[in-house]
């Protein structure tokens, strides 16, 4: 079993009641990078379809940067692990 995620970070002009908005995403599984006064950078970090799914709740919001790391993986467990000396 491989364990996969993909993160993408995101700066998003925002409002101040706005701020709250996205805070309220962010308890789901979203981390704030940086606030400032009209944006704000987020990281998010999950699979294809959990990120599929934060761009939903996203869509409403005007993105004005975004980067992502592509996607990453590492197996469960040891059994595969080799020991370098």
């Amino acid at each position: 079993r491989i364990c996969i995620s993909r993160t993408d970070y995101d700066k998003i002009r925002v409002t101040a009641a706005q701020r709250g908005e996205i805070n309220s995403i962010a308890d789901i599984s979203v981390e704030d990078l940086d606030v400032q006064e009209e944006s704000m950078i987020i990281e998010l970090t999950g699979t294809q379809s959990k990120l599929e799914g934060l761009y939903e709740l996203l869509k409403g919001y005007e993105i004005l940067e975004l980067a992502r790391t592509g996607i990453t993986g590492l197996s469960r467990g040891c059994e595969d692990v080799t020991y370098i000396d």
